[in-house]
């Protein structure tokens, strides 16, 4: 029995010095090359850390590494930023992340990395940016565990531009005019062409000018104003030609004043974002019967003109949402039949008229080709795209060319 014991004793010490060396020989393998090396950037340049505090696992969670240096007053210069907005890009390693903007006004901002990306720069001069990327998982860890912390200096020098997605339109079209560099107020443009909504961007702020279908042809003088900002801008419009086309008379069902109480106050209201994404989708898979735009003749007489897109939808075909967004309007009017209205954001909606049957219902957030109703024989299926009150050609944006989506990344 003695010798047994001793033997034990003997095996056990002999695995504790195989452990123990096994723990000694990676603990000095272990060294700062196992911390993440690939770096933080802003503006496209790395950002050199200036404190850290890392525990490096050696030996599952029983033996760790650790390596710590205190956060240091040192500010990297970056240099200055003349034509950009600096974006802050953080590698695959990092799980979360604080940031803190200073001003040269002296005024903080902290927040996360995409509302860092978002921040809005309402003056020109010397900047400081203070970033803590951390690392960690709650599980026992088999990757280094801590944070670096950044801190960086740069001046921005940004002068506000304009940019029109074209500079000539033809009716029926829409452009999106685009403002960045440093402003010190929110944008509105005063035009003829109608009412435009801007939405925050990285860079500054989009907005979309509708060029409907009677604007009138040639030059068309626009004022923008933001902050300190007053900027004349021209866009020119030419004329489309419309096709005519013979409808027969339409009987007066009534319905004019319930439609004005239930549709147009739409025109004025809805979701400052933008939600849409990428071309749009024809709400119906049957052929157009009426593009937009098309002259409508009675008996040899102008009765009005297309300010849609007509389908000539089968009874019981399914009807969808051509893009992403909230439905503000679900029911059915005595002039239109069923109808659903699809807010986009930014004062573009979709106007869905002559449905037999609704199944959308108002505030339901749809995406892309969900089903919102089915065609019927009562009425024709007609597909309105508005920015305001203004109508557009829907075909534009179906086919991905219009100014919604103009740099949309932005």
């Amino acid at each position: 029995m003695r010798k047994l014991l001793l033997w034990l004793v003997m095996v056990v010490l002999m695995v504790a010095l195989i452990l123990g060396g096994t723990a000694a020989f990676l603990y000095s393998r272990t060294g700062e090359d196992s911390l993440p090396q690939e770096p933080v950037t802003f503006g496209e340049l790395a950002l050199e850390p200036n404190g850290w505090d890392w525990v490096v696992p050696v030996l599952g969670d029983s033996v760790n590494k650790t390596y710590q240096s205190p956060t240091n007053l040192t500010v990297q210069q970056l240099g200055t930023f003349t034509d950009t907005i600096p974006q802050l890009v953080l590698p695959e390693w990092v799980t979360g992340a604080e940031v803190t903007i200073t001003a040269p006004d002296g005024t903080s901002w902290s927040g996360g990395v995409e509302d860092c990306n978002t921040y809005t720069y309402t003056q020109n001069g010397d900047y400081e940016i203070v970033v803590t990327a951390y690392h960690q998982e709650n599980e026992p860890p088999a990757d280094p565990q801590g944070w670096y912390a950044y801190r960086a200096g740069y001046t921005m020098q940004l002068t506000p531009t304009v940019t029109l997605s074209s500079e000539r339109a033809a009716q029926g079209s829409i452009v999106a005019i685009m403002l960045s560099g440093i402003l010190d107020g929110e944008p509105s443009l005063e035009t003829d062409l109608g009412t435009v909504w801007f939405r925050k961007t990285t860079s500054g702020y989009m907005g979309y000018i509708p060029v409907t279908y009677n604007a009138e042809s040639g030059d068309h003088v626009m004022t923008l104003t933001c902050g300190s900002l007053t900027q004349e801008i021209t866009l020119s419009v030419s004329k489309t030609e419309y096709g005519n086309v013979d409808v027969p008379a339409e009987e007066d069902v009534g319905g004019a004043e319930e439609f004005r109480n239930a549709i147009w106050p739409l025109y004025t209201t809805g979701e400052s974002e933008k939600l849409w994404s990428g071309a749009f989708q024809r709400p119906s898979a049957s052929e157009v019967t009426m593009s937009y735009g098309v002259v409508q003749m009675v008996d040899g007489q102008r009765s009005g003109q297309a300010t849609g897109l007509t389908y000539g939808a089968a009874s019981g075909e399914t009807i969808t949402a051509p893009q992403n967004g909230k439905v503000v309007f679900a029911g059915t009017l005595t002039l239109t039949g069923g109808t659903v209205v699809i807010d986009h954001g930014c004062g573009v909606k979709s106007y869905l008229y002559g449905l037999q049957t609704v199944t959308a219902t108002q505030g339901q957030t749809v995406s892309t080709g969900d089903a919102v109703g089915t065609a019927g024989e009562e009425h024709d299926l007609i597909y309105e795209l508005r920015i305001g009150n203004k109508s557009v050609d829907p075909d534009k944006a179906i086919m991905g060319s219009s100014g919604l989506q103009y740099r949309e990344s932005e």
